[in-house]
C-alpha cells in the first residue's frame, strides 16, 4: 500500500507510542477477522491487532504499527488511515495521535507550556475553596463513605496526602500491564507525572474543612469527599504526552469494578470512537463521569466534549473571583464550572520528591477532581450506583443525566461572566447538589443511544458551537475526512490561545497542512476552509 510506504520508519521513544489505527465496523467481526483482513491487505507489515471490548464479537479494533512513530507525520498518518478503511472494507480508521490536555504542548514542545499557566497565588488556606461551593455544609448530610471513584490518570504514589485513601483491590496499571498502579514518574517533570496523586488528593485526601476555608488534620489537604475511596487507574503516562489508546480498557475496568464515579482529567483534539463507546457503557450501567473541559484550547477537548451527547460531565475552570480562569477550555458542551486556579493539592513530580509537598496548582484539573468529588458525595447520599440505577431505569433515564440534573439545579451565572454561554449552567455547589431531590422521568432526558455517534456527526456537532456556516458545509461525502478536519480545528484553535499569550504570536511557527485530499475536498467549501485557516 503506498500510503504506508510513506510513513517514514523509526524507532519510538520509550516515552511514546507506535502509531495505532482504531479501525470501527459497522457491525460486530471477530478479532481473527479482522486480523485476516488487515493481514490481506498488507502482507509484508508488521502490525499487531487487539479488540477494544469483545475478541469474539466486537466493532472496535486498534490496530499497531511498532515500526512507525506517527509524530511529524500527521498527515501522512490521516492518508493512511483514510486508505486502510477502504482497503479493509470498514466504517471508519480513525488515527489514535498523541494526545494533550494542554493546547500549547500539543502544537509546540514541553518549554510552551508557560502559555497555558496564571500567576501563583499561595496566599489562600488550604481549603478556601471548600467555602466557595460549601462541602462543609454538604458534609452533614455524607463525607463519601461507601463511594468509589476510579481516577484513570498517571496512577498514584506513597504521599502522605493519599494515606487511607486508595484502593487497592481492583486497581489496574495498563501502561505496564499488571496490578500494580503507582505513578512510574517517566517521561519528565515537565510531562506531569504525579498528576494522579494531584487529582486523588482534591478528590479525597482525608481531614475536615470549615467555612473560613481552613483544613483540618491528618494533612493539609482536604478532598471534596474526604471519606470516600480512590481506585487508581493507570491509563497515561502523562496529560501532556499521552494517548487514548488504554482509556477505553480503563473506563471498562471502572465499570467492572464496581466504581460510582469515573474522574478523567486529561484528554485532548483526537477523536477515538472507543472511548465513546466506552463512556457511554458506563453510563449505562449506573455511573457518573466527569471530565476536564481542557487547558489552553478554545474548544472543549475529548472526552469531556462528549457532554454533549449526554454521556459525561465537562467541566470549564474558574479563578477564584469567579470569573473565568484565562486559559480554560470553553464551549456549549461545558456542563458547569468549578474553581480551577490556585486550588492546593499533593505535589510529586518526580520519584525522588518528598512524600509530603503541597502546591497551589491550576487548570481544569482542579475544577474535574472537586467535581469528582462532589459528584462521590452526591451517589453515597443516595445509597450507591445500585440504587441509583435501580431508580434511573424506573425512571426512564440514567445516573448520569439524574446526576446532572441535581447537580444544576438551582444554579445561576454569576454576573461577572457577563452573560457567557460557555461555562455551563453555572458554578458547583455541593449543599445544593445533596439538596436538589432527585429527577422524576419528565424531569430528565431518555437515555442516549448505546451506540458510538459516527464521526461524521461529531465533527457537525464540533463545528455547529462555534461555527455554523461551516458546519452548513459538511455533506457526507466528507465522512473520511471527519478526524483529520476535528484535529486540524484543535490545533489551530490552540495556536489562537497562544497568539493571546504575551511573547505567544512570536513562538508560534507554521501551521498544519492538510493533506491533499482534504484540501480537494475542502476546495467548494469556503467557510470551512476558512475555519481552518486554509481560505
Amino acid at each position: 500500500m503506498q500510503e504506508y510506504d510513506a510513513l517514514t520508519r523509526s524507532d519510538v521513544s520509550l516515552d511514546g507510542d507506535p502509531l495505532v489505527i482504531e479501525v470501527v465496523s459497522d457491525t460486530p467481526q471477530s478479532l481473527s477477522a479482522i486480523q485476516e483482513r488487515v493481514g490481506s491487505a498488507l502482507p509484508d507489515v508488521a502490525t499487531s491487532t487487539q479488540a477494544v471490548f469483545d475478541a469474539d464479537a466486537d466493532r472496535f479494533f486498534f490496530v499497531e504499527f511498532p515500526e512507525i512513530d506517527p509524530k511529524g507525520q500527521e498527515r501522512e498518518v490521516f492518508a493512511f488511515g483514510r486508505a486502510l478503511r477502504m482497503a479493509l472494507d470498514v466504517a471508519e480508521a480513525n488515527p489514535v495521535l498523541p494526545d494533550s490536555l494542554y493546547g500549547a504542548a500539543h502544537v509546540g514542545t514541553e518549554s510552551f507550556l508557560s502559555f497555558c499557566e496564571t500567576k501563583r497565588d499561595n496566599s489562600r488556606p488550604y481549603g478556601w475553596h471548600h467555602k466557595r461551593i460549601k462541602t462543609p455544609l454538604a458534609w452533614q448530610h455524607t463525607r463519601g463513605q461507601g463511594s468509589k471513584v476510579a481516577v484513570i490518570d498517571t496512577g498514584y504514589s506513597d504521599h502522605s496526602e493519599l494515606a487511607g485513601v486508595i484502593e487497592t483491590n481492583g486497581m489496574w496499571n495498563f501502561v505496564e500491564g499488571n496490578g500494580d498502579a503507582r505513578d512510574r514518574f517517566s517521561g519528565g517533570v515537565l510531562k506531569h507525572p504525579g498528576h494522579g496523586t494531584l487529582v486523588t488528593s482534591v478528590v479525597g485526601s482525608r481531614g475536615g474543612a470549615d467555612m473560613n476555608g481552613d483544613t483540618t488534620s491528618p494533612g493539609a489537604i482536604t478532598g471534596t469527599a474526604p471519606a470516600a475511596k480512590v481506585l487508581p487507574i493507570r491509563a497515561i503516562k502523562s496529560v501532556i504526552d499521552m494517548t487514548q489508546l488504554r482509556i477505553p480498557a480503563a473506563i471498562s475496568h471502572a465499570v467492572n469494578q464496581n466504581a460510582d464515579v469515573i474522574v478523567m482529567a486529561l484528554g485532548g483534539p483526537v477523536r477515538v470512537s472507543s472511548t465513546e463507546q466506552a463512556l457511554r457503557n458506563a453510563v449505562q450501567a449506573g455511573l457518573v463521569i466527569v471530565c476536564a473541559a481542557g487547558n489552553c484550547y478554545p474548544n472543549v477537548v475529548f472526552p469531556a466534549a462528549y457532554a454533549s451527547l449526554e454521556i459525561c460531565t465537562a467541566v470549564a475552570a474558574l479563578q477564584p473571583d469567579r470569573r473565568p480562569w484565562r486559559k480554560t477550555g470553553r464551549g456549549p458542551e461545558v456542563s458547569f464550572s468549578a474553581y480551577g486556579e490556585n486550588v492546593w493539592g499533593a505535589a510529586k513530580n518526580k520519584a525522588t520528591d518528598p512524600n509530603s509537598g503541597i502546591r497551589a496548582s491550576q487548570g481544569t484539573t482542579l475544577a474535574t477532581s472537586m467535581t469528582g468529588g462532589v459528584a462521590a458525595l452526591w451517589v453515597a447520599h443516595h445509597g450507591g450506583r445500585a440504587a441509583l440505577l435501580q431508580k434511573a431505569q424506573n425512571a426512564g433515564t440514567t445516573v448520569q443525566a439524574m446526576w446532572l440534573h441535581c447537580a444544576k439545579h438551582g444554579m445561576n451565572k454569576p454576573a461577572v461572566w457577563n452573560g457567557a454561554t460557555d461555562l455551563g449552567a453555572g458554578i458547583i455547589n455541593a449543599q445544593a447538589v445533596l439538596d436538589a431531590p432527585l429527577p422524576t422521568g419528565a424531569e430528565s432526558p431518555a437515555a442516549p443511544d448505546p451506540n458510538a455517534t459516527p464521526t461524521l456527526n461529531i465533527l457537525v456537532s464540533h463545528l455547529a458551537g462555534t461555527d455554523s456556516t461551516a458546519a452548513g458545509e459538511v455533506t457526507p461525502d466528507m465522512a473520511d475526512y471527519a478526524n483529520e478536519i476535528i484535529w486540524l480545528s484543535y490545533r489551530r484553535g490552540a495556536r489562537k490561545r497562544i497568539a493571546e499569550s504575551d511573547g505567544g504570536a512570536e513562538a508560534m511557527v507554521g501551521e498544519d497542512a492538510p493533506t491533499s485530499g482534504l484540501d480537494t475536498a475542502l476546495s467548494d467549501k469556503p467557510a470551512l476552509s476558512a475555519y481552518l485557516g486554509m481560505g
